[in-house]
């Protein structure tokens, strides 16, 4: 399901690199293997070793993120293709391409709150500066991990374009970077109004009971980073955001039981 690992990060990152400035390289188009998942996230099993250090967690989640500050000054077009589901890291690897296309069946998930953390890389930050109008349905899928589907996201303006099949899929994505090529859209600085975020009275993901502790977290990362005056700053602090929701007893609950297999229980 194409795990989002170390390995997987420095591989993408190179071949960025080694065609950035090849003249017969137009751009790219960044999809998944297979036709079921653009990327099912990242691999959590990495994930206890942080846990517990608020240092050690916020450098985590800077190192996770060596990508996608590169595409973010990329000069030339990056086209993420989702072939599939784009759940947790990986949907932050796509959403940091200047476009994305989809297939019809395509779903996008930020599910890190069902582990009682948030998502590392830019996730807290990153959709409010692209998309703001999508502000108030980012709020449910960081706090409530509620999935959107193409027509939402099309609604949104996440996705651009819409493919019948995997193939028809790979060629909107190319038609993308052709109308891209010189026309890059860059992730602003500033402050982003966002719609004010309130603790639910009862957070549930299914039947899944959340942390309301960490929700608290994610609320907090995304008010400040909406403030940021700088996208670096507002990345920063989601880097520290989740340092800070590592520390938690929610966390370890909760990657506690998706290592065991079994549902977590949240006390908090």
């Amino acid at each position: 399901m194409n795990a989002i690992r170390e390995e997987l990060n420095n591989e993408i990152l190179a071949l960025l690199k080694e065609y950035e400035n090849d003249p017969a390289t137009k751009g790219f188009v960044l999809t998944g293997y297979g036709t079921a998942a653009f990327s099912a996230g990242a691999d959590i099993g990495t994930f206890p070793d942080m846990l517990g250090d608020i240092e050690k967690g916020t450098q985590a989640a800077r190192d996770w993120a060596k990508v996608q500050p590169y595409m973010d000054q990329l000069g030339k077009p990056i086209v993420a293709a989702i072939n599939g589901v784009a759940l947790g890291g990986g949907l932050e690897l796509a959403i940091r391409c200047h476009s994305m296309v989809a297939t019809a069946n395509a779903r996008f998930q930020f599910p890190e709150i069902m582990l009682g953390i948030l998502p590392a890389i830019g996730g807290t930050i990153v959709p409010y500066r692209k998309w703001p109008r999508g502000a108030a349905l980012f709020h449910e899928m960081l706090c409530l991990a509620r999935p959107i589907n193409v027509k939402e996201a099309l609604e949104i303006g996440m996705v651009a374009r819409v493919a019948g099949s995997y193939y028809e899929m790979i060629e909107e994505a190319i038609r993308e970077v052709d109308n891209l090529s010189g026309g890059i859209k860059r992730i602003p600085d500033g402050r982003v109004d966002i719609p004010k975020m309130a603790m639910p009275e009862s957070p549930m993901a299914g039947k899944l009971a959340l942390s309301k502790e960490s929700i608290s977290i994610i609320i907090k990362t995304v008010e400040k980073g909406a403030q940021a005056e700088r996208f670096a700053d507002a990345l920063e602090i989601g880097y520290r955001g989740f340092g800070e929701i590592a520390c938690t007893e929610a966390a370890k609950e909760g990657v506690a039981a998706f290592l065991e297999k079994r549902a977590p229980v949240f006390k908090r």
